[in-house]
């Protein structure tokens, strides 16, 4: 493992006025935003999805599980969709398959999206906002007798963050400064969700920053205890995950987006529902229904607010050297009316 150096950070003046003051609920609407107000009784467009067989990347994560619930429940096929859901290891993988037309949609992380955006790497819009982190779904979990209590208790400490710029190595960042404690101050080492619990049991790490399934798997195979909020303050409600189509297909289909768009918003209202969610939840992630019904679950919005989305750029010019000027606005395909 190597440890990862900082690309960037940020007066805390800015990062304040940047993030904490465009936090709102997740059910938040501003002007400029697109709301996603369908009902069960809206139904397919008079003229019809022009694509009617689309495919859908979605990894094993919680941002995915709205669309299982569409699946299950019907409403792509309401909307006159046949969808075929392809499992994919991360959404980045997704890029390649979405420019060469093997998928039409695909679940992939904001990070993720806009850097290969900012590179030109990537045409393509958010269709459908995923998921939201909250204060007990994204967290650092450390041996519970490890000493870690606040945000300075990581200065010098070696923590698991995914990937270097990866989400959870900014929100870190982000709440370190937020505690006066210098961003720098950790070591930051790319070590795997999957693969965090192990090493901080065997002390290869000290902490690291953990999701579902990993988190509940953390606290019951390795008896770690979540430690430390890190989605709180100037960074709740952390924007995560959304559905994306390239611009292409956005333009040469709009009916097919506005189906699905359609589809999705029942699936994301179903999300808020702990028994509905499980079920998908445990076919999604490989774990028991028990298991699944432990999770800490994250926020589904019915409401795609670039206002929200922008705070991802926002963080990422800050802590993660994204020096792009992105403007979530004109990243977002806005969803019909029901």
């Amino acid at each position: 493992m190597t440890m990862n150096v900082s690309v960037a950070t940020s007066r805390r003046a800015f990062v304040r006025l940047a993030l904490g003051a465009a936090v709102t609920g997740p059910l938040a609407a501003s002007a400029g935003c697109s709301v996603l107000n369908g009902s069960s009784e809206s139904g397919p467009s008079s003229a019809g999805p022009e694509k009617s067989r689309i495919t859908v990347g979605i990894p094993p994560s919680q941002g995915s599980a709205p669309s299982k619930l569409a699946e299950k429940y019907g409403y792509f096929t309401k909307e006159g969709l046949q969808v075929t859901l392809k499992t994919i290891a991360a959404g980045l993988q997704s890029f390649a398959p979405l420019q060469n037309g093997e998928m039409d949609f695909a679940v992939v992380d904001y990070v993720s999206f806009f850097q290969a955006v900012a590179q030109n790497a990537l045409d393509a819009k958010i269709v459908v906002d995923g998921n939201m982190a909250n204060e007990n779904s994204v967290v650092v979990m450390a041996k519970p007798n490890s000493g870690i209590v606040s945000a300075r208790d990581l200065t010098g400490k070696r923590i698991g963050i995914q990937q270097p710029g990866s989400l959870a190595e900014l929100l870190v960042r982000a709440t370190l400064r937020d505690n006066d404690v210098d961003p720098e101050s950790p070591h930051y080492l790319p070590v795997k969700f999957p693969d965090i619990p192990a090493a901080v049991a065997g002390g290869q790490l000290d902490a690291g920053v953990e999701v579902e399934p990993y988190l509940t798997g953390a606290e019951q195979k390795q008896g770690l205890a979540p430690v430390l909020k890190i989605v709180a303050g100037s960074t709740a409600n952390m924007p995560q995950t959304g559905y994306i189509a390239t611009s292409k297909f956005v333009a040469a289909n709009p009916n097919t987006v506005a189906s699905f768009q359609r589809a999705m918003v029942l699936a994301q209202t179903d999300a808020a529902d702990r028994a509905k969610l499980s079920d998908v939840l445990a076919d999604l992630t490989g774990v028991d229904r028990a298991t699944a019904a432990l999770f800490n679950i994250d926020t589904y919005p019915t409401s795609l607010n670039p206002t929200q989305i922008q705070r991802v750029i926002s963080l990422m010019q800050a802590y993660g050297g994204l020096t792009a000027q992105l403007d979530a606005t004109k990243l977002i395909v806005p969803t019909p009316q029901a």
